[in-house]
């Protein structure tokens, strides 16, 4: 965990900005000056001031965090990804937002986040996930079970009816490997998992495995899909 901790000064004072890069296989923890805390995802990167001036508290993401933002109705905390601005006063949440994946998801916990897109913004409530489709610039919004898309923070890994090539793109990240299939129609069947990120990957296979759906065989660093 890194922790930076709040120091005098003035917003005319030079402001550094550091950036922080999580590798696969890796989650971290950090504690921003204001006391806002992030938890970062695999193959995440996030980009942030030493300390926040002006009248916003303003952070870059690429990858997937779960924030609990420190509550300040006078700077508001925005988190800007990929075509998106999130912004929050104090507040529970997650934002995924993988550069190869064609959506940004922002699920709420507890309080209230505004999603800022090219065609408008929306607001949140707890237990409700807001959907960007980055080729249509729309969003759309669901109620969700916000456990499984941020359990990850508490070590877990949680899909429900999830298509394989949707767990097998975040196990990648975790486990660092490949993944060829021999036939494209498996990418689409549906498993439910409820896995710690810590077991090893020939045992959540092999969990998968025994449903009879699917088969995989490891050659090196590449799982193959059959």
């Amino acid at each position: 965990m890194l922790s930076y901790e709040a120091e005098g000064g003035t917003d005319k004072a030079k402001i550094v900005h550091n950036r922080l890069i999580i590798p696969r296989g890796k989650m971290y923890r950090l504690v921003l000056e204001d006391g806002t805390k992030v938890w970062l995802n695999a193959e995440t990167k996030l980009k942030f001031p030493a300390r926040f001036s002006g009248d916003k508290r303003i952070v870059e993401l690429s990858g997937e965090a779960y924030l609990e933002v420190t509550s300040n109705a006078s700077k508001p905390f925005i988190i800007r990804t990929d075509g998106i601005d999130v912004k929050v006063l104090g507040t529970s949440f997650g934002v995924r937002s993988y550069q190869e994946e064609t959506s940004i998801f922002t699920t709420l916990v507890s309080g209230s986040v505004e999603v800022q897109g090219t065609h408008g913004k929306v607001r949140l409530t707890p237990s409700h996930q807001a959907v960007y489709d980055k080729n249509s610039k729309d969003i759309a919004i669901k109620q969700v079970n916000t456990e499984l898309y941020t359990g990850w923070k508490n070590g877990k890994m949680l899909y429900d009816n999830c298509p394989l090539e949707e767990i097998l793109r975040d196990l990648k990240r975790w486990y660092s490997f490949e993944v060829f299939y021999t036939n494209s129609q498996s990418k689409q069947i549906p498993f439910t998992l409820n896995i710690r990120k810590y077991e090893k990957i020939d045992g959540v296979l092999e969990l998968m495995q025994k449903t009879g759906r699917v088969h995989f065989d490891i050659k090196g660093d590449t799982i193959i899909v059959k």
